[in-house]
């Protein structure tokens, strides 16, 4: 599992601050046991981005990346996974956002469209399928959005993740 330098530079403070308090009465031993001190799991707690229940430009980047990995990647991974379970048996953030942690519009191959007609339909036309028939309506679910309709050009389309060249 791979950890954020902000959450392991949380998890560390709050070691540190562990250890270093001193007990502020001895223990009694006819006490009952008490609970222990909540102060420390809820400021690590409240450190955790809360994950929206739909994206929206206005998120932070911590909530951005806490939606990413909560509700798209594990509604993504399979249904790249099933179309090619080698190429994409290692799915992850990587896939749509490069080595670099780019925008996905950034890293992924921009798209033409020439006229009204995207080219890739005609250059890649099994690629372009599953785009349209798999990756789009799950990519729009998993946004809390409904796909693009070209008639009220609304909604979550090929744009969400690719540039969109227009000739």
């Amino acid at each position: 599992m791979r950890f954020s330098i902000p959450f392991v530079a949380a998890a560390l403070a709050l070691s540190v601050a562990a250890c270093k308090k001193e007990p502020t009465t001895p223990p009694q031993p006819t006490a009952a046991p008490t609970a222990a001190p909540t102060a420390e799991p809820t400021a690590s707690a409240s450190a955790a981005p809360e994950v929206p229940t739909a994206w929206s430009d206005d998120l932070t980047k911590e909530q951005k990346g806490a939606f990413m990995k909560k509700v798209v990647l594990p509604a993504m991974a399979p249904v790249f996974q099933a179309a090619d379970a080698k190429k994409y048996a290692a799915f992850g953030c990587k896939t749509c956002h490069g080595p670099d942690f780019k925008d996905p519009d950034e890293f992924l191959p921009a798209l033409t469209v020439k006229g009204d007609k995207m080219t890739a339909f005609a250059d890649k036309p099994d690629v372009s399928k599953f785009m349209m028939d798999k990756v789009l309506p799950e990519m729009a679910k998993a946004m809390g959005m409904q796909p693009y309709d070209p008639a009220t050009k609304k909604g979550f389309g090929c744009g969400g993740c690719h540039k969109i060249d227009m000739k």
